[in-house]
């Protein structure tokens, strides 16, 4: 009897810190809430404990990434919107925004192969920044 009471107990403590870790998801969402409300360096706090805990997931890069840009932190950004594209290819949001970051550090011919990239992969917006900074830069 007094076995059954330990497992039980055991089993309980374990559910319990179970329902108190924080999913990547939920980490997510809340990062993408810091974000918009310009707490750039919480963001990424958030989304580096999701990161250690899901090193796979391209959304957490990519978000990630574009605190780091808020913050003036081109290159750190580039690196993590590197990450998310690797991991997936066809992330064409994430090649406007690596496009905006090289922008930035006056890669405009860098800038401008993201742009058109992200626009051959359906992001439409971009075409602004293509007819306004590439025309010395695309063929």
């Amino acid at each position: 009897m007094k076995r059954i009471i330990l497992i039980s107990i055991i089993a309980l403590m374990g559910f319990s810190i179970y329902a108190q870790q924080e999913t990547t998801t939920q980490l997510l969402d809340q990062g993408i809430n810091q974000i918009t409300r310009k707490n750039y360096r919480k963001a990424i706090e958030l989304f580096d404990k999701a990161i250690a805990m899901d090193n796979g997931d391209q959304e957490l890069y990519a978000h990630r990434g574009q605190a780091k840009h808020y913050l003036n932190m081109y290159r750190e950004a580039i690196e993590d919107y590197n990450k998310a594209i690797s991991l997936e290819p066809d992330y064409s949001e994430v090649y406007h925004l690596r496009g905006l970051a090289k922008a930035e550090l006056k890669d405009m011919e860098g800038a401008c192969e993201d742009w058109e990239k992200s626009y051959e992969k359906g992001e439409r917006r971009v075409l602004e920044l293509i007819i306004e900074f590439c025309k010395d830069y695309i063929e």
